[in-house]
């Protein structure tokens, strides 16, 4: 049977009814690892455009992450094109001025040095929505927590950094 990654199969039937083996002690160390490592990136990019392969591995990650009643609410949008990238660049900046009035005086300065203009020095955006419309309202677990779509895209980002 074809294989993506050792231990998984394309076949969701044989993923469900093959049993999960223990992660041996140096893969649980380098989950945790990873973990402990991530970090924001926000100012400092390669210009290097991301290989086809690489993305492609990253939005694999990203989907498997786990979802409540399996709705995979998020969509990923890859924004290449300098001219999309610059209007979300300019719609980033007036949502910036926006959050730092709400902030103390003497925060503002703190808020502004935080390298949050990376939009147009990363190579590429990858722009992660929630269709809080898909499958409907209800479903497993939405009916009493509707947010649910909202952090099933949450983890699905997480995945991404990670």
């Amino acid at each position: 049977m074809p294989t993506d990654a050792p231990g998984t199969t394309n076949d969701p039937q044989a993923a469900e009814l093959a049993p999960a083996e223990a992660f041996s002690e140096a893969e649980r160390a380098a989950i945790y690892r990873v973990i402990h490592a991530r970090r924001d990136v926000r100012d400092e990019f390669l210009p290097d455009d991301v290989p086809r392969e690489v993305l492609l591995r990253i939005l694999d990650a990203a989907h498997h992450a786990p979802s409540v009643g399996f709705m995979q609410p998020w969509n990923f949008i890859i924004i290449k094109d300098a001219e999309k990238r610059r209007a979300a660049q300019e719609a980033f900046r007036r949502a910036c001025a926006a959050e730092e009035q709400t902030l103390e005086p003497e925060r503002r300065a703190l808020y502004r040095s935080l390298k949050l203009q990376g939009i147009m020095k990363a190579p590429l955006n990858i722009c992660v929505t929630c269709d809080r419309a898909r499958f409907g309202a209800t479903g497993l677990g939405r009916s009493q927590q509707p947010d649910t779509d909202i952090l099933s895209t949450a983890c699905a980002i997480q995945n991404l950094w990670l």
